[in-house]
């Protein structure tokens, strides 16, 4: 279940706007072989993604979001490993209203941020530390805005039509031993911001 909220509070017409998503993904289950019933693995995902804004006009808007996410991963009963890490990100971004119908409208999104994550992995009594990542994303998205009032809209974003720029560095290990691997991408993608590769979010957007 992924959950997003976003609220805006305006002075002098809507000069000024804050939001933010939340997200909780749970997965979990068990398969049947025969008279056997074993548990798959299961995992809790948790997201929080702070955002604050000015709008330099009434089409273009400014800001800066920060995005902390954790993820903990049971493994089945006969591989009692245990996973959690810890991502997080930063960035500016530009929005800017491209067109208006009535309640409708199109938005296009484009920032930039660097992103990180680290984990570590436990089995029985031993816990070691796992990669760390740390990467450059740039992109652009479209949104879709619905006034419902004068005061509410309702935002939908989709990663699917992200066009973006992405490099990032894992590391493995620590000194002599340590390896480090980079890959870069280019094209359409999910957003790295968005630890939960979810193609849509929603969002309620309130004026004041």
């Amino acid at each position: 279940m992924i959950f997003a909220g976003m609220t805006a509070i305006g002075a002098q017409a809507q000069t000024y706007f804050v939001g933010g998503a939340l997200g909780v993904d749970y997965n979990d289950g068990k398969y049947s072989s025969g008279s056997t019933t074993t548990n798959r693995p299961s995992e809790l995902s948790f997201e929080l993604s702070p955002m604050v804004g000015y709008y330099l006009s009434e089409n273009l808007g400014a800001g800066v979001r920060i995005n902390i996410g954790m993820r903990n991963r049971n493994n089945r009963a006969d591989d009692p490993t245990k996973n959690k890490s810890f991502d997080w990100g930063f960035g500016p971004f530009l929005r800017y209203t491209v067109l208006s119908r009535g309640d409708f409208s199109i938005l296009m999104q484009g920032g930039a941020g660097i992103f990180g994550s680290s984990s570590k992995v436990t089995q029985g009594t031993t816990t070691d530390k796992g990669p760390k990542t740390f990467g450059f994303d740039i992109g652009v998205m479209p949104l879709l805005s619905y006034n419902l009032t004068s005061r509410v809209s309702l935002e939908v974003s989709s990663n699917l039509a992200r066009f973006s720029f992405t490099t990032q560095t894992e590391k493995t290990g620590s000194g002599d031993s340590q390896q480090k691997e980079t890959e870069s991408s280019f094209g359409f993608g999910v957003d790295s911001f968005d630890f939960f590769r979810s193609p849509y979010q929603i969002g309620m957007i309130f004026k004041f």
